[in-house]
C-alpha cells in the first residue's frame, strides 16, 4: 500500500458533520496509522465541505448525506488497505456517531 492520506474537507469553523469526520479521521489514523490532513475547501476546489478522501477518492455516504461508518469500511476495503478486524473499526467509528451527533 502507498502512503495514503486522509484528507477531511471542513467548513470553518467545523460544525456537526465536520467534527465528526474529524474524529473518524483521528480513529483511522490511530488505527491504520494512516496520515491525515484537514482542509478547508475554497470554490476552485474539486472537493466540496463536509467530505472524507482517501488519497483523492471520496468516501461517498450511502445515504447521500452522512458518511456512515459501513460508508467508510467500504471505502477502506476499496482502497486496498489492510485491516486485521473491520468489524472493530466500524464499532469504534459507531461509538464516534454517538458521542458526536447521537442525540441529534
Amino acid at each position: 500500500m502507498k502512503d495514503l492520506i486522509l484528507t477531511v474537507l471542513s467548513n470553518n469553523p467545523p460544525g456537526g458533520r465536520c467534527t465528526l469526520y474529524i474524529r473518524y479521521a483521528e480513529e483511522l489514523s490511530r488505527s491504520l496509522g494512516l496520515k491525515t490532513q484537514t482542509i478547508f475547501p475554497g470554490e476552485s476546489h474539486n472537493h466540496a465541505a463536509p467530505g472524507l478522501l482517501i488519497g483523492e477518492v471520496p468516501v461517498m455516504p450511502s445515504d447521500g448525506v452522512i458518511i456512515e461508518p459501513d460508508d467508510i469500511c467500504n471505502a477502506v476495503k476499496h482502497a486496498g488497505i489492510k485491516i486485521v478486524d473491520l468489524a472493530e473499526l466500524n464499532n469504534r467509528l459507531n461509538q464516534l456517531v454517538d458521542e458526536t451527533i447521537g442525540g441529534v
